[in-house]
C-alpha cells in the first residue's frame, strides 16, 4: 500500500510539473553529448522529492535523519546544477562532503579492523555509487527504472527479515521513482535532472551500509550483497571510466559512450536497451540476495556475475560509442555527422560530410538511427 500511495502521489506531482513547465522553465535544451534532440521539461527530481518527503513524514519520521537531511540537500545542489551547470570539481567536493558528514555520524560498514580504513571506504562507496547513478541517467527511463528494481529487491529482504522501517524507506523509494517513470519512459516527457538522480544514488547507497543487512553474517557475503545489488550501475561507471581514460578524455566529460548507447549502435530502439539493462540489473540484486541468503552460494554467484560482466564488457568495448552529432546553432537540430572526418569536413566547410565513412566504427554508426535522447 506504501508503494501504491507514494508512486500515485509521485505520478501526479509529476504530471503538474509537466504541465507548469512553461511558468517554471524547467527544461533541458538538445546538446551534442547529451541523447535526447527535443527540449524537454526536465529537474523532475523535485516531483521525487516532495513524494519521498510527504510518505517519510507521514510513515517513518526521524528514520537515518542524516541520510534524509543530506538528500535533502543534494537535491537542492542538483537543481542549481541543472540550471547552472556546476563544475565537475565542485559536484564532487560537495558529494565528498556529504558522504563525510553521514559517514562520520556513524554509517560505517565494517569491512577491515582499522576505523579509519572503514572510514575512507565507506565515503568511496558512498561517492561512487552517487556518480554511478548520475552516470546512468543518459537514457528515457534507465535510471528510474534501476532504482526501482534495486529497492523493490532490497525492501522484499528487509521485510522478510523484520527490519520493517528499512524496508518502507526502500518502498518509499521504489514508488516515487515509479511514479516519476510512467512520465520518464520513451518517449520521455520528463527527465529528473541532477536534483532527482544525486541523491537516489547517494540515499541508495547510505541506506545500504546503514541497514543491517549488508552486516549480519559472513563479512565476504556483506560486502558482495551490495556490490551485486549496484552491479550494472558499477560496470558502466568503470567501462565509461576506463574506455574515457584509455581515449586520453576527462571522466566528467560527458558524451555518448555509455553502455546503453553502445547497445544502441548496434540498431536497438531504446525500450529494447533499456530492458536488457534492467534485467541485468534484476540479475545482479538477484544473485545479491542470494548470496545473503545462502552464504555458500557466494563465491560461484560472485563469479558468474564477474564472469558475465567481463565478457559484456569486452563485447561492448568492441562496439562504437552511439555518434555524437554536430549541432547546426541556426536551427538546434542535429546534422548528419558521424565521424570525427565528418566535423572536420564541416569545420572546413565542405559540402562532402558523408562520404568516406570506411572505418568500422563510422561503418557502424552509420547504420544506427538517430533516437530522440
Amino acid at each position: 500500500m506504501l508503494l501504491l500511495l507514494t508512486g500515485m502521489l509521485s505520478a501526479a506531482l509529476t504530471r503538474m510539473q509537466i504541465g507548469a513547465n512553461a511558468r517554471l522553465g524547467l527544461t533541458a535544451a538538445p546538446r551534442a553529448d547529451r541523447w535526447h534532440t527535443t527540449p524537454t521539461p526536465s529537474s523532475g527530481g523535485l516531483a521525487i522529492f516532495l513524494s519521498c518527503a510527504a510518505a517519510y513524514w507521514l510513515v517513518c519520521p526521524g528514520a537515518h535523519p542524516r541520510i534524509a537531511l543530506t538528500a535533502a540537500a543534494l537535491c537542492i545542489f542538483g537543481f542549481l546544477d541543472d540550471k547552472l551547470r556546476l563544475r565537475p570539481l565542485l559536484k564532487l567536493s560537495v558529494q565528498t562532503a556529504a558522504a563525510g558528514f553521514v559517514v562520520l555520524g556513524g554509517t560505517v560498514f565494517p569491512l577491515t579492523p582499522w576505523f579509519a580504513v572503514d572510514v575512507a571506504l565507506s565515503m568511496f562507496w558512498i561517492v561512487m555509487i552517487t556518480n554511478a547513478l548520475n552516470f546512468i541517467d543518459n537514457m528515457d527511463g534507465l535510471c528510474a527504472g534501476v532504482v526501482v528494481i534495486i529497492c523493490l529487491f532490497r525492501s522484499w529482504l528487509l521485510a522478510s527479515e523484520g527490519y520493517r522501517m528499512d524496508a518502507n524507506l526502500c518502498a518509499i523509494l521504489a514508488g516515487a521513482f515509479g511514479g516519476f517513470l510512467l512520465f520518464n519512459y520513451h518517449p520521455a516527457r520528463i527527465f529528473m535532472g541532477d536534483c532527482g538522480s544525486l541523491p537516489a544514488g547517494f540515499a541508495l547507497a547510505a541506506l545500504t551500509l546503514a541497514g543491517p543487512a549488508p552486516h549480519k553474517g559472513v563479512l565476504l557475503g556483506g560486502f558482495l550483497y551490495p556490490a551485486l545489488t549496484f552491479a550494472y550501475p558499477i560496470f558502466d561507471t568503470a567501462l565509461v571510466s576506463t574506455m574515457r581514460k584509455l581515449a586520453g578524455r576527462p571522466i566528467s566529460v560527458g558524451g555518448r559512450d555509455h553502455s546503453s548507447h553502445r547497445l544502441a549502435s548496434l540498431g536497438l530502439d531504446q525500450r529494447q536497451v533499456v530492458w536488457i539493462l534492467w534485467l541485468l540489473t534484476a540479475l545482479g540484486s538477484s544473485l545479491g540476495i542470494m548470496t545473503r541468503l545462502m552464504p555458500d552460494s557466494l563465491f560461484a554467484a560472485g563469479a558468474l556475475l564477474i564472469g558475465l560482466l567481463g565478457l559484456f564488457a569486452l563485447s561492448l568495448a568492441r562496439m562504437p560509442g552511439y555518434p555524437t552529432p554536430v549541432w547546426n546553432p541556426l536551427t538546434s537540430t542535429p546534422l548528419r555527422l558521424h565521424s570525427l572526418d565528418s566535423i572536420v569536413a564541416f569545420m572546413l566547410g565542405s559540402d562532402n560530410t558523408d562520404r568516406n565513412l570506411t572505418g568500422p566504427l563510422e561503418a557502424a554508426c552509420s547504420r544506427t538511427t538517430a533516437s530522440p535522447r
